[in-house]
């Protein structure tokens, strides 16, 4: 009995697995979904990527925080700023990453973001017909053109890591202006990290310090360039560099970026980085 049914029980499974292959392949290729009116937070992970980076360029553009933290909300990520700290590291394009940057350190202060806000009115037409005018010649008189002050550079904003005074000191060894030629695109700081022996060290926790907010980073997250190796990309300002918690070291300062650093043709010798060495002082 068994042998009778098999073949109509062998042809049903067949015929089966063809409906479902050709129901996907309709649904898939011949006929594949299309989402409308879709929300940021229905998006992939590369597509949101992809929308961060839209949101950053934008606000470079417009300088506007108030709708690029709206577009974040919509994108409704756990924290974006740790995103955005990876998308800048790994960004080829020295504009696009410094707009990425310039998004993760104003999300640290808002307010300041928002106060560098502006608003420029358009000009109202005016429908109503000119005066006639009687033009009078005189005579004209010298114009001593105003002085213009020099424009302040932003100061560091204070280190918010407090020394750790059982935490072993480091000395610097080295401290190297980095020009476009060495740098390669974009603005970085480099910090090296080593041991009396001068071997690195890996997870050193360095603090950099701007007008434009407080980063941390840790050593030995690019194991191609050194266990005790690590960087930050920064915008043109002054900085000032410590170790904090489980390391100690003075707070170097004077790191100044030029301003307009990314055009290399222009000024290839502008600063554009500074590449610190700290090594562990002697007991």
């Amino acid at each position: 009995m068994e042998s009778i049914y098999r073949p109509l029980i062998l042809s049903w499974v067949l015929a089966l697995l063809a409906g479902i292959g050709c129901g996907l392949f309709v649904g898939w290729y011949v006929y594949p979904v299309s989402y409308t009116d879709a929300q940021p937070y229905d998006l992939s992970a590369r597509d949101k990527d992809d929308y961060l980076h839209m949101i950053a360029a934008s606000y470079a553009l417009d300088n506007d925080f108030a709708l690029a933290n709206q577009r974040l909300y919509y994108l409704q990520l756990p924290d974006a700023k740790p995103r955005l700290t990876e998308l800048a590291r790994a960004e080829t394009n020295p504009l696009m990453q410094q707009a990425l940057v310039k998004l993760r350190l104003d999300l640290d202060h808002p307010a300041a973001a928002l106060g560098r806000e502006t608003f420029t009115p358009h000009p109202t037409r005016n429908l109503t017909p000119p005066p006639r005018v009687t033009v009078i010649v005189l005579e004209p008189t010298p114009v001593v053109p105003p002085t213009v002050p020099p424009t302040p550079v932003p100061t560091p904003l204070p280190p918010t890591s407090e020394p750790n005074p059982h935490a072993p000191r480091f000395e610097l060894r080295d401290k190297r202006a980095l020009n476009c030629l060495s740098v390669g695109g974009g603005a970085a700081i480099q910090v090296q990290v080593q041991d009396r022996h001068g071997r690195g060290l890996a997870g050193i926790m360095v603090e950099v310090n701007s007008a434009y907010g407080n980063e941390q980073f840790f050593t030995g997250v690019k194991p191609e360039r050194g266990n005790g190796f690590g960087d930050v990309a920064v915008l043109p300002g002054n900085y000032t560099v410590h170790l904090v918690e489980n390391a100690a070291s003075d707070l170097i300062g004077d790191l100044q970026i030029d301003a307009n650093v990314v055009e290399c043709g222009n000024n290839p010798t502008a600063t554009q980085g500074w590449y610190l060495v700290f090594q562990q002082a002697p007991p």
